[in-house]
């Protein structure tokens, strides 16, 4: 007698191989067997259903709302068992050096939780988070713009020696506790002020532990080139955040960017270079409300950042380089959707474009921008419209492109049931499946599973999950393949998709019927 069976559901193992009829029986938190007429002492009937394993979001940010509800309830209810965190290049962690500059960075993350910020180091925040229970599997990486922060905080300039060797310290420390690699984001302060070089060198400390290098690029198909590059120069092995949107630096004029990005990749691929992609099936995507504004203004920190959005004169250059780069991501005001602010007297603008904000304000959109900025202090949020549907689609099908959501842990209540974040963040799975499979037939059943479970698990080296078989970790998604889909939307996201009954997590049972158990089973898991 097994202490749980799912019974009488059609196993999609995560292989790609074709379904088949079986039982799943679950024992100390592991898949003892697969075959028929199992018997145990609690049964979930699958008849109708898809057991699948548990689904991989290979790119997401849970440590900046974790804290805030350990259930990460709209990403369990999207059927996802196992996610990373730190990713970005903006991890929660290392806390040392310029810790304060750091804190204000990341503070527009957390959707205004009430944290003490009280850890040093990756694994004083995990055992923060496993104090309390994480709701799924966390995979941690650490970021390099947390790095630098902490060693040479915001400044535009090359790291000097010693701070180059603090940098390695940092990366070392995290990897020793068992960060599965290093992230980035070039797209933005102050991974914008990072030269080549200096990746390279913490490239070297990445290969001493086998690490993998996960990036958000700097903008534009052309930069995709200096990715590859820096891949084959260090010897990495890379992990392209959000396809999509890092490609995608002037949609205007760069309609057909996929195709382009897609033929760079595999040239990169055939030339013995060990790279892949995620991608989240949307054609917007949210981060601090700060990015939209010019790189040269946020040297120096938030406090400096805010400093200068008060002077008229920084505002005039503002201005004119937008006007110049109309167009570009995130310089189109109409385009920049206000999503989350802190402040009681602004919630009414959340929801809506900068360029509506600038108008309900009788101020031009730069005003706007930065006067809401100033306000805030700079803890908002926004949603940007970057792409055309059609890139989605081709950059998608391409077979190293796996899903993800690239969203934060949120709930339908408290602190984290505010605002209006991505929808992304409670259904792009359930989009991803739903989209490519039922409505575009762009893949199989077996095909799509197999890009949300075995090829992230096997992208990270997680080599007890993505799979239905014996021995292997008891994380599995129960679904309805005909009811599938995402219910959220941009004016209301806030929404659990539908047709996932039942979520199990390391042997236990988190969702039943649609309804959060209460039960919190992940692990963090440390590479080894």
């Amino acid at each position: 007698m097994f202490d749980l069976v799912v019974k009488n559901g059609r196993i999609v193992d995560g292989t790609g191989s074709p379904w088949f009829r079986a039982d799943v029986a679950i024992e100390g938190g592991v898949i003892a067997e697969v075959g028929g007429n199992l018997k145990g002492e609690k049964t979930i009937d699958a008849s109708g259903l898809v057991v699948s394993p548990g689904w991989i979001d290979i790119h997401m940010h849970a440590d900046h709302t974790i804290l805030g509800n350990t259930r990460l309830e709209s990403y369990i209810h999207q059927g996802i068992t196992t996610a990373t965190m730190g990713n970005c290049g903006l991890s929660m962690y290392p806390l040392h050096k310029h810790r304060d500059e750091l804190i204000a960075y990341l503070k527009p993350f957390t959707s205004g939780l009430r944290l003490g910020w009280d850890w040093d180091t990756m694994d004083d925040f995990i055992k923060r988070v496993e104090a309390v229970g994480p709701g799924i599997n966390l995979t941690p990486f650490v970021g390099h713009g947390s790095i630098r922060i902490n060693a040479m905080g915001f400044d535009d300039r090359p790291p000097t020696d010693a701070e180059l060797r603090g940098m390695k310290g940092l990366l070392r420390e995290a990897l020793g506790q068992g960060a599965f690699g290093m992230s980035t984001g070039l797209g933005y302060p102050p991974g914008t002020f990072t030269k080549e070089d200096e990746l390279v060198e913490l490239g070297a400390v990445l290969n001493e532990y086998g690490g993998l290098y996960s990036t958000h690029m700097r903008g534009g198909v052309e930069n995709l080139a200096d990715t590859i590059r820096l891949g084959h120069r260090a010897g990495l092995p890379i992990q392209i955040s959000h396809l999509g949107s890092s490609c995608a630096s002037n949609p205007e004029l760069n309609k057909r960017h996929g195709e382009t990005t897609l033929r760079a990749l595999d040239e990169a691929r055939l030339k013995g270079l060990d790279i892949t992609a995620d991608i989240y099936p949307y054609t917007a995507g949210s981060s601090l409300l700060s990015q939209v504004i010019p790189d040269w203004a946020q040297e120096g920190g938030v406090k400096k950042m805010l400093g200068r959005l008060r002077d008229p004169e920084v505002r005039e250059s503002i201005r004119g380089e937008f006007e110049g780069a109309a167009g570009r991501k995130g310089r189109d005001l109409n385009k920049v959707y206000v999503t989350y602010v802190k402040s009681a007297a602004n919630k009414c603008f959340e929801g809506m474009s900068v360029a509506e904000i600038a108008k309900a304000r009788g101020a031009n959109g730069v005003d706007a921008l930065c006067d809401l900025l100033i306000e805030e202090e700079a803890e908002a949020m926004n949603i940007t419209f970057w792409g055309e549907q059609e890139d989605v689609d081709t950059l998608v099908k391409h077979p190293a492109v796996m899903p993800c959501s690239d969203g934060w842990a949120h709930a339908p209540y408290g602190e984290l049931g505010q605002g209006k974040p991505h929808p992304r963040c409670y259904g792009a799975f359930p989009r991803y499946l739903h989209t490519y499979t039922v409505e575009k037939g762009f893949f199989t059943l077996e095909e799509a599973i197999r890009r949300m479970t075995s090829m992230p698990a096997a992208r990270l080296g997680l080599q007890d999950r993505g799979i239905i078989k014996s021995g292997m970790a008891a994380d599995l998604t129960v679904f309805d393949p005909a009811r599938v889909k995402d219910t959220g939307t941009f004016e209301d996201p806030h929404c659990y998709p539908e047709g996932i009954p039942f979520v199990i997590v390391n042997g236990r049972i988190v969702i039943e019927k649609g309804e959060h158990t209460g039960v919190l089973s992940g692990k963090i898991l440390r590479k080894r």
